[in-house]
């Protein structure tokens, strides 16, 4: 299966070459570009195959067709998924807790990828699992997949430049402050051990909170990273004394919560192909109560 992008050129694009368009316009990928400018139909201007030197003109009709010959090792497994959001290019899950995202050892056939793969094969996408916004095991909510490559490279680059904005629900032990941001620098110590701690060696990490409601010393908060180390909210979150329930790691391993209160609530980003901005929401914060 392709993927077909057309784009009409606009008098603002006038005299640009096409690689100039595609790549410098941030539309495609450098390496996409070079995987598709030999293929007969890859580059097509008002229907005829040209070479990405070629100069655009206000009016022409720019086809460009990139088949995706990745191949996925993830055995597909019929299960339900929560689909938030659908089209050509993304697929956003809302994933349950005690779902990981990608098989493993102890998890070769129950993850949020088997399930997606047998999706993909009752939808006649031809697409490797390409997971964008990756959630650990316990940890519920929204989870982005890109379907193609292109938009895959789009927003993994969103990522890195930090322009995805993510927010979170956490529950998490005392009363905290109607707000405030936690700006400490994480490092992993040990390779032996998936464990990180606060250390002036360690990356640059911002997380901010606003407090929803407090009750029988618990808080319910929004979290908003600004950057995305990993166990960040969970790391932060109990470096000023207020670990997440449930979280054995980075809290107290026996509160009488399953598991880690996080849940990822809302995601918002830049559409690959549209440019519009998207919003996508969970349906499932209840999650957070059982």
């Amino acid at each position: 299966m392709k993927r077909k992008f057309i784009y009409n050129i606009e008098p603002s694009e006038e005299n640009k070459t096409i690689k100039t368009f595609l790549v410098g316009g941030g539309r495609i990928s450098l390496t996409c570009l070079k995987k598709i400018k030999f293929a007969d139909d890859g580059i097509l201007l008002n229907g005829n195959r040209v070479f990405v030197t070629a100069k655009l003109t206000s009016g022409d009709k720019l086809e460009i067709n990139i088949a995706d010959d990745a191949e996925s090792t993830v055995i597909p497994v019929n299960g339900d998924l929560n689909i938030l959001y659908e089209d050509e290019d993304i697929l956003a899950i809302d994933k349950p807790p005690y779902m990981p995202v990608h098989p493993s050892k102890g998890h070769p056939e129950d993850s949020l990828a088997n399930i997606v793969m047998a999706y993909y094969e009752k939808s006649g996408v031809n697409s490797p699992f390409r997971c964008v916004t990756r959630l650990d095991k316990n940890t519920s909510g929204v989870v982005i997949i890109a379907k193609n490559s292109v938009s895959h490279d789009s927003l993994r680059k969103q990522l890195i430049a930090g322009t995805v904005i993510k927010k979170y629900h956490a529950l998490v032990h005392g009363i905290t402050d109607e707000s405030g941001t936690v700006n400490a620098p994480i490092i992993r110590p040990d390779e032996a051990t998936i464990k990180r701690v606060i250390s002036e060696n360690g990356a640059h990490a911002i997380t901010h909170y606003k407090t929803l409601h407090t009750q029988n010393d618990l808080s319910f908060i929004e979290v908003t990273p600004e950057t995305g180390r990993t166990h960040q909210i969970r790391l932060h979150m109990s470096h000023i004394g207020h670990p997440l329930c449930g979280d054995f790691l980075y809290g107290t391993e026996n509160d009488g919560f399953k598991r880690q209160m996080l849940h990822a609530s809302q995601i918002t980003f830049i559409h690959p192909t549209s440019k519009t901005i998207v919003t996508i929401k969970s349906k499932n914060d209840r999650w957070l109560y059982e």
